[in-house]
């Protein structure tokens, strides 16, 4: 928030193993008392570490990746592509670590200064007010779990992959850090109180999340997906918005979006080539959604 006045920006990657069958390799960039922190880690059998903070600070957690069969039972759980805020305080404390067999499992971590959540905060702001007014400390409340969207992705993949070095690239990164932090207080302040539903039902509908994460390029149907999670159509839709806070196709549709924007940023294909991938008949069409999703021409973006 103080971008005139960055602190010398430091970047440190580091491979831990604590203790046998536990390994964690991670890759910080800090600056501004802001640090980004991408890690991986295999851990055979659950334990608890000691960790001990270097400052206080606004944590946010996002779980990238998680093996199979760890989707989560409840809406209080925090599983897979999702994330939590909480207060971390400057005092040693035990961190629990659950097995995660031979599989790998990712996460990033932005950890910000109470100072730039004050200059941030706003009272219109439903989970801002409260989160300011609790006292859960080291302690994640699922008060504040919310999913990751497509736009957080992309933004935890472009601060890590940063255009910039050096002064401008402490300045891009708290701009970015910033967008995400109001990302998430935008996803947190909309959480619906939602439908009832069941651990199979939150099961099902994770299972349809993850499938359109993997073919988000190819045609469904409500029908389909309703078929593959063994869900029914009404159950669906409405268990979708409660649990993910946007529509089925509406995160589809970012999907696809973020995609768009991928191709034409880093692989330079042309903008009905891109269109045609999508499944637009029109380019045109292509390009009038692109445009409302991004405020920008498609086709700006290849130059």
């Amino acid at each position: 928030m103080k971008s005139g006045h960055l602190s010398p920006l430091y970047e440190q990657r580091q491979v831990i193993h604590e203790e046998p069958g536990y390994q964690l390799s991670m890759h910080t960039i800090g600056f501004h008392q802001i640090d980004l922190r991408w890690a991986s880690y295999v851990n055979m059998q659950e334990k608890t570490l000691a960790f001990q903070p270097q400052r206080p600070s606004i944590v946010s957690h996002f779980r990238l990746e998680e093996p199979l069969g760890h989707i989560p039972v409840s809406t209080r759980s925090f599983g897979a592509q999702q994330f939590v805020v909480y207060r971390e305080d400057a005092q040693a404390y035990d961190l629990k670590v659950s097995a995660t067999g031979n599989k790998t499992r990712s996460f990033f971590e932005l950890a910000l200064p109470e100072d730039f959540f004050d200059q941030l905060y706003t009272e219109d702001s439903r989970f801002m007010t409260t989160f300011r007014d609790t006292n859960f400390v080291q302690a994640p409340a699922f008060d504040f779990v919310a999913s990751i969207t497509p736009a957080m992705r992309t933004i935890i993949h472009d601060m890590q992959h940063a255009p910039y070095t050096g002064h401008l690239k402490g300045i891009y990164l708290e701009a970015k850090a910033t967008e995400l932090f109001l990302l998430q207080v935008q996803q947190l302040d909309h959480q619906p109180a939602g439908i009832k539903l069941s651990a199979t039902d939150i099961e099902s509908l994770h299972a349809v999340k993850t499938y359109l994460d993997m073919h988000y390029k190819e045609p469904c149907t409500l029908r389909s997906l309703a078929r593959i999670a063994c869900i029914n159509q009404t159950k669906l839709k409405a268990g979708f918005k409660t649990l993910f806070n946007c529509t089925v196709f509406g995160y589809l549709n970012d999907l696809r979006m973020e995609e768009a924007r991928r191709l034409l940023q880093e692989e330079k294909w042309y903008v009905n080539e891109v269109a045609e991938r999508m499944g637009y008949q029109h380019p045109h069409h292509f390009t009038a959604a692109f445009k409302r999703k991004f405020g920008v021409l498609p086709g700006r973006l290849r130059r």
